[in-house]
Parts: C-alpha cells; structure tokens; sequence
C-alpha cells in the first residue's frame, strides 16, 4: 500500500479515483484513417492544379472555386492524364525559350512561357476585340515585327501570383508526412488500408505534376495587355482570313496538334464518346467560324508546337508503370475483406495500365501509318491520327473511342469505390497506431 501511494499507482478502477500518468492508447481509428487520407488527396489535387487564367466573370468568388472543383474531380478520375498534360504544357514553355533565344532574348524563361501559354499575355488590335495570345503567336508577332518583346519582368509574374509558395510547401510538408507514416508501419510489420494505397498513388502523380509545373503560376490574378498599332487584317498572313477563326485571328500561326500529343486524342476520344462540349476539344477539330476572338486559352489547347518525342513518350509509360506497379504489387500485401473484392481492385487496375499504355503506343504507329491509312480505306490524304479519326463516321468513333474511354472510366470508379468500401471489415492490426519512438535514437 505504501508503494502504491508513493508512485501513484491505481489497483482498482473507480470512478472516484484520481490518476496520475495515463498513457495514450497506440490505436487509431477508421475516422483517423480517412480523414489523414481524404486530407492529403484533396492537398494534392487542389494545390497542384497550375490552371490557365480562367474568362473574367469565373475568376471570383463561387465561380472561381466551382471552375478548380471541376478540374479537381477531373484530376481525382484522370490522374496521369493530368501529369501528361502538364507534361506538354511544360515542353511548350521549353520549346517557347529555345525560341525566344533565336530571336535574340535571353532574357526569356520557361516561367514567361508558362505564363503566356496559360492566357497570361492579350493583345488589343485597334479594330477588334482583346484575345489571348500563346507564346508561339507571341514569337511569330515579334518575329514579323509587329511589337517588341513586352518587358515582363520575372517578378511581376510572381506578384500577379496569390499564394503558389505556401500552397505547394503545405502541400509538399503532408505528403512527406503521409510517406514516412506509411514506410514506418512497412517497417514495423503494419499494414495500411487500400484508401491509404490510393492516397500514396496521388502522392506520386503529384510529385511529377510539381515538377512539370514547378514554374507555372498557380492562379495568377490578371493578365498583361499589349496595345497594338495593327488592325486584325494586317495581323494576319496573306490567305487567311481575319474574320473566321475557332479561338482567335492567329489560329493560323499554332499548327495542328502532333500526332504524338498524348491530349489531343484523349479530348477527341472524350468528345466521341461523351459529346464533351466544344470548348474541351483541340483546336484543329472544332468548328471554324466567325465569332467573337477569345480573351482566355482553355487548359486543353496548350501543345507543344514541334510535338513531343519518344523521350517523352518512354517517359510517360514508366511513369504509369510505376503508379500501377504501385497499385498492383502493394495490393498483394494489404487486406481485403474478401478475395473477390482483391480480384476486382487489382482486375481493374491491370485493365486501366493496359489501356493507358495500349493508348500511348497507339498514338507514334498512328502517326507512321496515317497517310496509308488515308489513302487506302478512306481515299483521302491524311498526315496524323487525328485526321484519320475524323473521317470516321460518328458510329466508327464511337466504335473506337466507346471501348477505352468507358472501360478506363468504370475500372477506375471500381478502385476509388473499392479502396473506402474495404474499410468496413479490416483486422485489428490496421488499427495498431505506429509507435514512432521505436525510431529514435535511444541506449
């Protein structure tokens, strides 16, 4: 009894007894799980969204938050496309320097590119309507010596910039949280849960988003407007008309996407397959004709102009290799609450990994055979892939693009909806919280 009164130590619970020292349990709870996950996929796919400077009446408010909710959804569904497209989105900022630096400004950076590639710099002809303008019409106007290269300073752009620093390094400092929790319960014998799985396959899709648009802006506030002396008609190259055009007057400078372009297709395939309104598909498929210029450049339409290689291609499919290798060979070790459910989620994710890659090798013997496809079956002159899609008839597309687009979309559903519905029935050892001083230095 003394021991006991000394040390404070409780025999008998009761409710009038007065404790000491009470150590915290080492469990966590399914609300601890979901919340420490749902936190970090809504980090990485809210602040790892670089968008192009949306039209004046959705860039406050409710409209702006409801134009990055619709993109964050898109990035929840579609993660590697998201990596892709910052891929050529950062490929074109690249290839806007190395032509800025032939016309003579070495003051030119991949930023400035990001920035008029995302609808950061308009023109203002005398006699028409401001438009948007991308850093290869940009180029071919000062090449042709209509303006000198504006002076935007590296600085400006990052005070037109709200918060991309802290909203990155926020970003950045849970993820590497959520990492080492994970390596740590590998290393301790703990498994994790599927959703946890899932939120680790975001990490790694943001780690490469971050890089490709290291130096994009993240919501910048206002673009730079450039006073022209020209009219629209002079802008112009002889044989092109100023008055019909898709996006602006200068359609004409930016060529068709390459074949090799991972995005155009995918818009094409969407657009066959779902009827995706006109303002998601390439520029080189919609309808050309007389309207109002636009003041903004949709987040789709930015393709390399010299397209991309298979550099990047080899690139895209070892990255998929490693987000599904991620899914596929870590599922191995995690519970599920029944082999069916395990069968289903890892099915899905081997169907997806097939269609992605079936898709990006498409696309290169696409460009090869084009022409001989043209001619043969459809008896027209065709140079890309994209052509030859379009001579299909509305069934033929659907025929071609139903398939990929829907099969990736369910299968996709399939291990999002698999990866919170495994929570219901998990062991005990998924609960076991980790102990982390197990990991520091100790005698």
């Amino acid at each position: 009894m003394l021991s006991e009164r000394l040390f404070n130590i409780t025999v008998c619970p009761s409710q009038n007894v007065v404790c000491g020292w009470v150590s915290s349990p080492n469990t966590r709870g399914t609300i601890n799980i979901i919340w420490s996950s749902l936190s970090t996929i809504w980090l990485c796919t809210w602040t790892a969204l670089c968008l192009n400077i949306p039209e004046q009446q959705n860039s406050r408010g409710w409209r702006m938050m409801l134009y990055k909710l619709r993109w964050q959804m898109f990035a929840v569904f579609f993660p590697e496309v998201l990596v892709a497209l910052a891929a050529e989105q950062w490929i074109s900022a690249k290839q806007s320097v190395r032509a800025f630096r032939e016309l003579g400004h070495s003051s030119w950076t991949i930023r400035h590119g990001f920035f008029a590639d995302m609808g950061g710099i308009i023109v203002a002809p005398k006699d028409s309507d401001h438009f948007a303008i991308d850093s290869y019409q940009l180029a071919h106007l000062i090449r042709n010596n209509y303006i000198s290269l504006p002076p935007i300073d590296i600085n400006d752009i990052r005070a037109v910039n709200k918060a991309d620093g802290l909203a990155r390094a926020v970003t950045m400092a849970q993820m590497a949280w959520f990492c080492m929790a994970c390596l740590g319960r590998s290393v301790e014998g703990l498994n994790i849960t599927p959703v946890e799985l899932e939120t680790l396959a975001f990490i790694l899709c943001t780690t490469h988003t971050f890089f490709f648009w290291w130096n994009k802006p993240l919501d910048p506030a206002r673009p730079l407007i450039l006073l022209l002396n020209e009219t629209t008609e002079e802008l112009c190259m002889p044989g092109h008309d100023p008055e019909s055009f898709e996006r602006t007057p200068l359609d004409f400078v930016r060529p068709a996407p390459d074949s090799k372009s991972l995005i155009a297709p995918f818009w094409f395939g969407l657009k066959a397959t779902f009827k995706v309104p006109q303002y998601l598909l390439p520029s080189n498929k919609r309808p050309t004709t007389p309207k109002r210029a636009r003041r903004t450049i949709t987040n789709s339409t930015i393709h390399p102009a010299e397209g991309i290689g298979w550099i990047l291609t080899l690139y895209l499919i070892f990255f998929q290799a490693m987000f599904y290798g991620l899914h596929i060979g870590v599922a191995w070790k995690i519970p599920f609450p029944t082999h069916v459910e395990f069968s289903i989620y890892e099915l899905a994710n081997i169907v997806d990994f097939g269609l992605i890659v079936m898709f990006i090798l498409a696309l290169p013997l696409g460009a090869h055979f084009a022409p001989f496809i043209g001619r043969v079956v459809f008896k027209k002159e065709a140079t890309t892939v994209l052509e030859v899609a379009a001579m299909l008839p509305t069934w033929g597309k659907l025929l071609v693009h139903g398939p990929f687009v829907i099969g990736y979309i369910i299968a996709r559903v399939l291990v999002l909806g698999e990866s919170v519905v495994a929570l219901r029935a998990m062991p005990n050892i998924i609960f076991q919280d980790l102990d982390w001083s197990n990991f520091l230095p100790h005698i």
